[in-house]
């Protein structure tokens, strides 16, 4: 088995290869072709000799001129006719209909030979691709820039102030401030029921206006511990129900609303009727579906229940409980449940991006300052290609990323503070240990395939230059 994969165009070369070899070792060993170059030479000398004897130097000078000697080295009288590839193929292929692999080819000596060759050329893109003076210095500069860049960026982690925030009570009157104008302002919009009869009224839904001025089902607590266990309680019902997530409770919220449900961490819904938590569940198909039929039942319902979501929203980010990190519930409840009590909410998480962006942002624009001074030191004679260059460039960047991340996650064990961890650092770090990673291989490959096929080009040009001697 081969220690090399193959694509079809290999296999192809491979098998061609493999054809000429034994054809070669078959002319070389083929008895009756070495006793007719052997007796044709004999001819030659003997003849020679003869009209030396017999004192004809210049005619002897004028033949080996025109024979070129012994039979190996004479010109033939008809030039060989190169076949086309595609046919050269086929008859490779019924040759050989299994496939061929270099090992059937080469042999061990050959096979080292070319392992040296390319360890030489891995070696040549090794020097030309080494860092000098200048590039070390940029590096340690670069590598300072970005430690001093984490080390100043404030700490990430730290809890609410709950002095900032507005009490309950506060967030309340806002909400009904709120439904207040936007009921005044959409005070044309029809708020009927069509049916007749409290059931067929039920069944038909809250008009916009009820969805409007009443409370949202996912804030309801009453029914969750008697009737479920559940857990729904003042401190715990933020995290634990996604109408509250900042992101999924724009979808499960306002379905919830338009629905009068409440859906948990595990996606299961259950009904609320009047505030209470009813044993009454819903997967989530069922969710959507009955959500689908209160928006097409009324095109109002939609919009009202949207704006619901966005006050409710608004009441409670600002409060001094506030709202969870998003999606974090739905992936790991404990995990959000200990941020949440702990005073880290919505906004924590909020301002704690915006100083991992910066720090971010700040690590990508030192990156481009560094990545565009050396570029000013380029000398084509001195540096080679500038793609060999760009590799030095880029070891510049990877390394004092890698350093300064490095530094980060040290001082981050040693303390034992994770808010000082530098995750915006961190993520540009891994960025670069990907796309510089490939880019150093990229370039490479091109600087091995380059220097291969100067070395294939002035075997060629030596077979051209034999060819047109025949």
């Amino acid at each position: 088995m081969s220690q090399f994969k193959y694509s079809d165009e290999e296999q192809e070369l491979n098998k061609v290869l493999k054809m000429n070899q034994d054809w070669s070792n078959a002319l070389l060993k083929d008895p009756e072709m070495e006793k007719t170059r052997q007796s044709a030479d004999a001819s030659i000398e003997s003849s020679f000799a003869l009209l030396k004897r017999l004192g004809k130097e210049d005619a002897v000078s004028e033949l080996e001129s025109q024979t070129q000697g012994k039979s190996g080295k004479r010109q033939l009288e008809h030039r060989p006719q190169i076949e086309g590839w595609e046919s050269t193929v086929q008859e490779a292929e019924t040759l050989y209909p299994e496939d061929v692999v270099l090992e059937d080819i080469l042999s061990q000596a050959e096979f080292e030979s070319a392992y040296q060759e390319l360890a030489d050329i891995n070696r040549e893109f090794q020097r030309c691709t080494s860092l000098n003076g200048i590039d070390i210095s940029m590096l340690v500069v670069a590598a300072a820039l970005q430690t001093i860049r984490w080390a100043l960026m404030p700490a990430i982690g730290e809890p609410m102030d709950k002095a900032s925030r507005i009490t309950d009570k506060e967030g309340d009157a806002l909400v009904k401030q709120l439904k207040k104008e936007f009921a005044e302002k959409h005070k044309n919009w029809p708020a009927e029921k069509a049916q007749q009869g409290r059931r067929l009224r039920e069944q038909e839904g809250k008009t916009w206006k009820e969805i409007i001025f009443s409370g949202v089902p996912y804030d309801a607590i009453s029914g969750s511990k008697d009737v479920l266990d559940v857990g729904l309680t003042g401190n715990t019902h933020r995290y634990k129900t996604l109408g509250h997530d900042p992101i999924l409770g724009w979808i499960f919220g306002t379905s919830n609303i338009l629905t009068d449900t409440l859906t948990l961490n595990n996606l299961m819904s259950y009904r609320v009727q009047n505030g209470h938590m009813t044993s009454q569940t819903l997967l989530a198909p069922q969710l959507f579906l009955e959500t689908s039929n209160q928006i097409q039942s009324d095109k109002y319902k939609l919009p009202a229940a949207i704006f619901r979501q966005a006050i409710h929203y608004k009441s409670d980010i600002y409060t001094k409980k506030g709202l969870p990190v998003p999606l974090l519930g739905a992936f790991s409840e404990t995990l959000a449940g200990k941020l949440y009590s702990s005073d880290y909410d919505f906004l924590c998480f909020v301002r704690d991006s915006k100083i991992e962006g910066t720090s971010l942002l700040l690590s990508v624009l030192i990156n481009m300052i560094i990545g565009l001074i050396h570029g000013l030191y380029y000398n084509e004679e001195r540096d080679g290609t500038r793609n060999l260059f760009e590799v030095r460039t880029r070891k510049i960047l990877l390394y004092s990323n890698a350093l300064a991340s490095t530094g980060n996650v040290a001082a981050t064990l040693i303390t034992k503070n994770a808010k000082l961890l530098d995750i915006g650092g961190l993520l540009v770090t891994i960025s670069r240990l990907y796309s510089d990673a490939r880019f150093i291989a990229r370039i490479k490959k091109e600087f091995i395939d380059s220097k291969i096929t100067d070395s294939l080009q002035a075997e060629l040009s030596e077979i051209d230059r034999l060819y047109n001697e025949i």
